[in-house]
């Protein structure tokens, strides 16, 4: 049995999946920035096998060292959950380049980077595998003051949908979830304060904010083999918010 590798694990979407992953007995090769985060998430696992592998998965070298750890540890690696991202709300007008290279670093080229790195591992071991990235509902309906985290969430989406063509003859699967406003560390400068969670979430078609294991549930699909007949697909699990038109409520 292959590893999932989840980057951005020590997030709200990627712990929540390390969590389902891990009761199910799939091992698992976890990295991040903050490795106290990591070991912490590690030892609330059930099952032993786990690895921990900090790396800024911005830069190359970082996440070739995790994945080839992963490797070395557990073989052909079976599925990849890119869980990584940031926010930046502003308009177009007042982001600067500096904020615009951050954007598209954190949440495009990091994806590119350890998409590539998998699917070069998944090919040397002649592996059927899954990944998973992680866009934005941002990215497929326009939000205002998200120029930058759309165009570099939607970049994540075509990367995906691009690859998944490319790979489908080698049994490689990619998909892409776009997830609502999700409560988490991440997104606490909108959701920290209740009054505010209270007015988004009155916003939204269910009525809520996400939660880390709603995106988590269908990661753990896409990446199974009930999913082995689903790839090059954009999903969003957001509430219906980035599909419905709902009149405001009271």
């Amino acid at each position: 049995m292959g590893f999932v590798w989840i980057t951005g694990a020590s997030g709200a979407v990627g712990s929540a999946l390390a969590r389902r992953l891990n009761r199910a007995g799939i091992p698992l090769v976890l990295t991040a920035r903050d490795r106290d985060k990591l070991e912490a998430l590690a030892a609330s696992l059930v099952s032993p096998e786990v690895l921990v592998c900090p790396a800024d998965v911005i830069e190359r070298n970082g996440a070739q060292l995790a994945i080839e750890a992963g490797v070395a540890r557990f073989g052909a690696p079976a599925g990849l959950a890119h869980c990584v991202g940031s926010i930046i709300i502003k308009p177009l007008h007042l982001t600067s380049d500096d904020e615009l290279k951050q954007a598209l670093d954190t949440n495009f080229f990091s994806a590119w980077n350890v998409l590539r790195l998998f699917v070069q591992q998944a090919i040397a071991h002649k592996a059927r595998a899954s990944a998973v990235l992680i866009g934005s509902v941002a990215a497929t309906v326009g939000f205002p003051n998200h120029e930058a985290i759309a165009s570099a969430k939607a970049a994540v989406g075509e990367l995906a949908q691009s690859a998944a063509a490319t790979y489908a003859d080698r049994g490689i699967r990619v998909n892409c979830i776009h997830p609502g406003l999700t409560t988490s560390a991440m997104s606490a400068r909108l959701t920290g304060s209740p009054a505010v969670a209270e007015r988004l979430a009155k916003a939204n078609p269910l009525g809520r904010l996400g939660h880390g294991d709603d995106t988590a549930a269908l990661a753990e699909f896409l990446l199974g083999p009930a999913a082995s007949w689903v790839t090059g697909q954009q999903i969003n699990v957001d509430g219906g918010h980035g599909r419905l038109l709902v009149p405001p409520k009271s």
